[in-house]
């Protein structure tokens, strides 16, 4: 019983982060990606959650995860969360958790901007 409680517990994401990431963006940052699956719109607020990927670690990070709620509206979002590894695609230690709760407004032609057109239009399948 142990054992298969062990085995389960193995199967299940390490941090409870989502694991449907699809590259949506690329640039000398890194690899942007956004799990699909964890949009949501609640009251015309749309939920994301995107992963970076560096290509050369930031300090001792080598991605990072956040959490967004977009005002499509207006066309900002709101940072709500952001965690950092010591390993890229959201893998290895913890090394930083933060709630940033900052108001961010990404100007045109940059990759924030085009995820949030993208997460606004979003249409689940």
């Amino acid at each position: 019983m142990k054992v298969t409680l062990i085995i389960l517990l193995m199967l299940f994401p390490m941090y409870g982060f989502p694991l449907n990431w699809k590259k949506v963006a690329e640039n000398d940052v890194g690899n942007y990606y956004i799990d699909f699956d964890s949009i949501k719109n609640k009251n015309g607020v749309v939920y994301y959650t995107d992963l970076v990927d560096f290509i050369e670690p930031f300090k001792s990070d080598y991605s990072a995860i956040s959490r967004y709620a977009v005002d499509c509206k207006n066309e900002n979002q709101k940072w709500l969360s952001l965690t950092t590894f010591s390993k890229g695609m959201g893998k290895g230690d913890i090394n930083n958790q933060s709630h940033p709760n900052e108001i961010i407004f990404p100007q045109l032609n940059t990759i924030y901007f085009f995820i949030i057109k993208n997460v606004c239009n979003y249409k689940k399948q």
